[in-house]
């Protein structure tokens, strides 16, 4: 199987169309890319392209780019060129051109007209590559730009996870929840077990060994080139990533598949609990329940000549506190005149500390009440 790369995924600041829009005309196959046969003669040949219906379509720009070539010759009559990065596409059998030698072009930019078929030709750095797997890509960025990141069927690949009957409401879940799981992750409030994150280097350096990245043309939807051949990783690495996910909802907000039984509620904390994917904010903290708080100090201070300031803080009656951060002489008589709140402070110098004070306090909060 012909192996691909990272560097042939095609970026475009304008977007992606196709070559030409379906409602002008329904693209049919009439010669594919490769070894062919001559209907009439019988003789094998190598085709250096794809040809479709077009009938006078209106041809589009695939992405961002710059028309490379213009001209005609005795197979593909007018043909023009464009190059989209890395990439040089030929557009054959045109009638018309729009667009002069040089222009830059963008996204569904019209560019010229067919006559009643349309002939695809593509190279990456000079090189031909099957015109179908590239506009395949096409087809993928075009699908995932809209789609704002909902997965897209990666080369035909059928994946399949522990949580297949439940995905509508995963999905309605990670709508609601998925930013806070991935700020968390940021700040390092909440991070996932060693054995998950352990399972997924496993995984992933099984599938380097099987040779499974860059099968296909690399794109937004699939940006390791993976084949269908790779699906059961896919499967092992979505498992990993949703029920950690899951671990989240339920240690952070209490939230379970409404699916799941009270006996599966029980047996998945409990599960949270033992490999240590249960990340308890409180057992740094020692809170003050009657006003649900916890200490917290900020100071200032200059160096000798009063020109150089820092600031520090302290947590829950920490003698060691936190690191010291350097800031300007201005924001320091700010915190020192009261126009700047201790918390604010805080926010803006230490927000990790933070948002695990926050998190500890509303935790707490909850266990207590019975929220």
């Amino acid at each position: 199987m012909k192996r691909y790369s990272k560097d042939m995924f095609l970026q475009s600041a304008s977007g992606y169309s196709m070559p030409y829009s379906a409602d002008d005309c329904e693209p049919k196959p009439l010669l594919g890319y490769g070894e062919q046969v001559n209907p009439n003669s019988g003789e094998k040949f190598f085709h250096h392209g794809l040809d479709v219906t077009a009938n006078n379509v209106k041809l589009l720009a695939l992405a961002t780019g710059q028309v490379s070539g213009l001209g005609n010759d005795p197979v593909h009559n007018g043909y023009i060129k464009v190059r989209y990065g890395h990439y040089e596409v030929e557009y054959g059998h045109v009638g018309e051109v729009y667009a002069g030698f040089g222009t830059s072009v963008v996204a569904g930019q019209p560019i010229a007209q067919s006559d009643e078929m349309l002939h695809i030709g593509v190279r990456f750095d000079g090189e031909e590559v099957d015109p179908t797997e590239f506009l395949t890509m096409i087809y993928n960025n075009a699908m995932s730009s809209a789609l704002m990141g909902t997965s897209v069927e990666m080369d035909g690949m059928k994946v399949h996870t522990d949580y297949d009957q439940d995905i509508e409401e995963i999905s309605s879940l990670m709508a609601r929840y998925l930013p806070m799981y991935m700020d968390e992750l940021c700040k390092g409030s909440y991070h996932p077990s060693q054995q998950t994150e352990q399972a997924l280097q496993d995984v992933l350096t099984q599938g380097a060994q099987r040779n499974y990245y860059f099968e296909s043309l690399p794109s937004i939807s699939n940006p390791l080139g993976l084949s269908g051949r790779s699906a059961l990783m896919v499967g092992k690495v979505q498992n990993l990533i949703i029920s950690d996910f899951l671990n989240y909802l339920a240690v952070r907000h209490s939230v379970f598949l409404s699916s799941w039984d009270e006996s599966q509620k029980k047996k998945f904390l409990r599960e949270a609990t033992d490999t240590g994917r249960f990340i308890d904010p409180l057992q740094d903290f020692k809170i003050i329940v009657r006003s649900f708080d916890v200490p917290r100090i900020a100071s200032v201070y200059p160096d000798n000549a009063g020109i150089r300031w820092w600031t520090k803080a302290w947590f829950n009656n920490r003698e060691k506190g936190e690191e010291v951060i350097e800031i300007s002489r201005e924001m320091a008589i700010k915190f020192i005149q009261g126009e700047i709140s201790k918390d604010a402070w805080l926010e803006r110098f230490y927000p990790k500390q933070m948002s695990v004070y926050h998190n500890a306090i509303e935790m707490t909060r909850k266990q207590l009440l019975g929220l």
